[in-house]
């Protein structure tokens, strides 16, 4: 319990009086000094035993959307519940969580009153897992003497996503390989099924299940079939180097290769297929996460991939330089607020590598991860095309561990942080692109795919045809 400036006013007051009383000898002073101190004890016993009831008659419900994305508002919506009345007024309060905006909502209940809501607005800037937890429970008494502040044990969960691009495209030069193929996994992809023998097609086959390098090499459509009862592992290697920042904010390579990855992460966990994940940066490993410890890591797999951002090529960086969890670790270090100190260990750039590389982190990562041997192994590696040797020197060393190879890339041509106006250009950078594709596509036991914008894929291939059309007019 707290006692309020009105209250020392107040006994001030009596004070005044009893002294008063002692100088001038007068009985009146005294009595009224008697008087003033018996009422605040009388009123500071009326609000102990109101104050004590309350924490046990409140109920304290919040209400928001468990799943936003981030730079999404929602409405944050608090309703206190009172089973019987009590003599004094109460506030309660809730902040947004670290990392959010927005005002508190705020409850406030007179005496006599059982209930009331509240709404306030919430915006969720940066990715990640949240929980609205901070709630504290004001009482007072109605003459304003006393107060006390109780933190209540109320709170809900809210998982941010970053905004995810929503013309994702994963094909093989220009030709999708699903449709719609997204956060919800398709189909398409295996996770490291094996493979038992390959068979002539008939019809009925699904298409995912043709072959394309024995149905070139056989002159007939194949199809792979594959042992369904083998234990799987994927071995997820994400690249989240500087250049992965390339791009128009919310549509760059990093946004694309996440919502790729993500859609890896969920189909693994639809098929109990136990998951890896090595994170690449600018200098090496900035997260390891062996399938041999854990092989129930989707969760925490999904998590490190929606709050990765790129690296700035720089030791120890993490975020490009300007970005906005660059800006922010810049105020936070000169923030010495709550908020600041909260913060700041989340943003630090001291332990961001657990590992690190000279060069080549992206092959490093995949020379020191941990492979099962008893379990069917597919390697999945998602990054750009900025770096063909280094990449073709990974998906080597990837085949000879005994991993089937899956490369997943994102064409810079497809990038440019304005509008694409040289397209002749772009479509220049893409077939030079496609080549590298079709060159990894063609090593043994490798696939490899295109990741991007779907609407500038289109617009590319459109003005290759019309330069095409050109050049045999």
């Amino acid at each position: 319990m707290q006692v309020t400036r009105r209250y020392w006013t107040v006994a001030a007051l009596g004070t005044a009086l009893a002294v008063w009383g002692v100088v001038v000898a007068g009985p009146l002073a005294l009595l009224g000094s008697g008087a003033v101190g018996a009422w605040l004890l009388a009123r500071q016993y009326r609000f102990v035993r109101s104050a004590t009831r309350v924490p046990a008659a409140l109920s304290v419900d919040l209400s928001t959307r468990d799943r936003v994305t981030a730079e999404e508002t929602a409405e944050l919506t608090v309703a206190v519940t009172l089973d019987t009345a009590v003599s004094v007024p109460i506030t309660v309060t809730v902040d947004p969580p670290v990392g959010a905006t927005g005002d508190p909502a705020t409850v406030s209940l007179a005496a006599g009153e059982r209930e009331a809501v509240a709404s306030t607005a919430v915006t969720w800037p940066v990715a990640g897992s949240f929980t609205v937890d901070d709630v504290s429970l004001s009482i007072a008494d109605t003459d304003g003497l006393f107060a006390q502040l109780v933190e209540l044990d109320a709170g809900q969960e809210v998982a941010v996503s970053p905004r995810a691009p929503d013309d994702l495209h994963v094909g093989e030069g220009g030709n999708p390989i699903a449709t719609g193929f997204g956060e919800q996994a398709s189909s398409q992809l295996g996770t490291g099924i094996e493979p038992a023998e390959i068979r002539e097609y008939v019809p009925g086959d699904a298409v995912r299940q043709i072959d394309w390098k024995a149905t070139a090499r056989l002159d007939q459509p194949h199809v792979m079939e594959f042992e369904g009862g083998a234990d799987r592992q994927t071995i997820l290697v994400f690249d989240h180097r500087a250049t992965m920042a390339d791009g128009r904010a919310g549509t760059t390579k990093l946004d694309y290769a996440r919502q790729l990855a993500v859609a890896i992460v969920d189909r693994a966990r639809t098929d109990d297929d136990g998951i890896g994940y090595y994170a690449v940066g600018d200098d090496g490993v900035t997260t390891a996460i062996s399938p041999l410890v854990r092989t129930d890591a989707w969760a925490t797999v999904r998590a490190k991939l929606l709050a990765a951002a790129t690296t700035d090529g720089r030791s120890g960086g993490v975020g490009p330089r300007g970005s906005p969890n660059t800006r922010v670790a810049s105020r936070v270090a000169s923030d010495d607020s709550a908020f600041g100190r909260t913060l700041a260990p989340f943003l630090s750039e001291g332990e961001a590598y657990q590992q690190r590389f000279d060069a080549q982190p992206l092959a490093g990562a995949i020379r020191t991860a941990e492979f099962p041997s008893d379990t069917v192994v597919r390697t999945v590696i998602v990054t750009d095309d900025s770096r063909p040797d280094e990449l073709r020197a990974a998906v080597r060393r990837a085949s000879r561990n005994g991993s089937t190879v899956a490369v997943f890339m994102t064409p810079t041509a497809l990038f440019e942080s304005g509008e694409l106006t040289d397209l002749a250009g772009a479509y220049s950078d893409y077939v030079a692109f496609e080549e590298f594709r079709r060159e990894l596509a063609g090593m043994e036991g490798v696939d490899a795919y295109e990741v991007g914008p779907g609407d500038r894929l289109s617009a590319v291939l459109s003005a290759g045809r019309t330069q095409r059309r050109r050049e045999s007019a």
